[in-house]
């Protein structure tokens, strides 16, 4: 897939959701960058923003910023293009392989364009979010990427962590077939 650089407005527009005041607007990319560096790094901290800030801003296109992003904020993931960076202290745990690849690939599976697998809610303790799945999937089979972006959930519990990150893969693999088409 070809990367094209963000421009200045989407980087302030990333910016602006790491802010509670009004950003101003950028007169360059690389300010806005330099910006949006500054309030990643505040927000959480040096390391992760250091991995996140690259990921973020070298995706192919701005939903695709905006997913990474939202993956960095809500789910604490510092590269959402990547693996868990463990830390230097810690040896990574033998159980964690299977979980990172298994995220690689559903990333990857939905930046060629095909949409994830549904989260299988058939258990009863995920009964009283099926109604809410079943309006994502609506949503992502009819290829609305602005609904799906703007449909809340509030991250309870595993239940909603499991349709926040099948909603985020579906607008990935949405904007990738839109690419792909232009």
């Amino acid at each position: 897939m070809k990367t094209k650089a963000l421009t200045a407005a989407q980087i302030d527009a990333l910016a602006q959701r790491l802010s509670e005041t009004p950003i101003e607007p950028a007169t360059s990319a690389k300010k806005a960058g330099d910006s949006f560096a500054r309030l990643l790094t505040a927000r959480i901290g040096d390391e992760r923003a250091a991995l996140a800030f690259t990921s973020i801003l070298t995706a192919a296109t701005a939903d695709q910023a905006e997913a990474r992003l939202t993956l960095v904020l809500e789910y604490g993931n510092p590269d959402p293009a990547g693996e868990d960076a463990p830390a230097e202290e810690e040896e990574p745990k033998a159980t964690i392989t299977p979980v990172v690849g298994k995220r690689q690939a559903l990333l990857d599976q939905s930046q060629t364009g095909a949409l994830p697998q549904t989260p299988d809610f058939s258990k009863p303790t995920h009964a009283r979010f099926r109604a809410k799945l079943a309006q994502i999937i609506a949503l992502a089979e009819a290829g609305d990427i602005a609904a799906l972006q703007a449909f809340e959930i509030n991250l309870v519990s595993s239940s909603p962590k499991a349709m926040a990150r099948y909603r985020d893969l579906c607008v990935i693999a949405i904007t990738a077939r839109r690419g792909a088409a232009a």
